[in-house]
């Protein structure tokens, strides 16, 4: 009888274990959500290379932002790192490709460049860095970006810094309307970059 018990008994706790690890397996399996910024290029700019030569970069962020995972702010001093919603590339690269094609339908140039990706050796005439120092939001709420940036001339010299405080409303309470505003507000600071520029490069040689 004693036998039959520790039987059970066995029998049992292995399958309360393997219970326990099916559902722990099942815990960990959720699905992650991936999210980038996107804008179309203009379709006038198709074709032959035009248009005024500009250089993006380097664009620096701070490192709290320098993760996969997508950063909401909770409060002031409370940040939120979310396991399932992540970034599809590295954030620093998903911005510097939207602020490119931004900035080249801004200027209607296709002669806007990723630096320091850029493989050909022509001069630049004009080159934009960024210092962006806060760029997170909270879920349904509104986005934050505050940059620095600074325009350097055809003889690399630098010719203009400002800096810009930038707050976009969530429409939303999903990480996708997030997404979504915080594209919004790289676009408003490509907007404020390009209006900037056009002096510098109007500017005779």
């Amino acid at each position: 009888m004693n036998i039959i018990k520790k039987n059970y008994m066995r029998f049992y706790l292995l399958g309360l274990l393997s219970g326990l690890l099916f559902l722990s397996g099942c815990a960990s399996t959720q699905q992650s959500n991936f999210y980038h910024f996107e804008e179309s290029v203009d379709i006038a700019l198709t074709g032959v290379e035009k248009g005024y030569v500009v250089g993006v970069g380097p664009i620096q962020l701070p490192e709290y932002l320098n993760r996969p995972q997508i950063v909401t702010r909770n409060s002031e001093y409370h940040l939120n790192v979310s396991e399932f919603n992540r970034w599809l590339e590295p954030l620093n690269d998903s911005i510097i490709r939207l602020l490119v094609v931004n900035l080249s339908n801004n200027l209607q140039s296709n002669r806007v460049y990723w630096i320091p990706r850029q493989d050909r050796n022509i001069p630049l005439d004009i080159r934009i860095v960024i210092d962006i120092g806060r760029f997170d939001g909270k879920l349904g709420k509104n986005v934050s970006l505050e940059s620095r940036w600074t325009i350097f001339n055809h003889n690399n010299q630098p010719a203009l810094t400002r800096v810009s405080l930038i707050n976009q409303k969530v429409n939303g309470p999903a990480y996708e309307d997030l997404v979504i505003a915080m594209s919004q507000a790289l676009k408003s600071l490509g907007k404020e970059i390009s209006i900037a520029s056009i002096p510098f490069l109007e500017a005779p040689r």
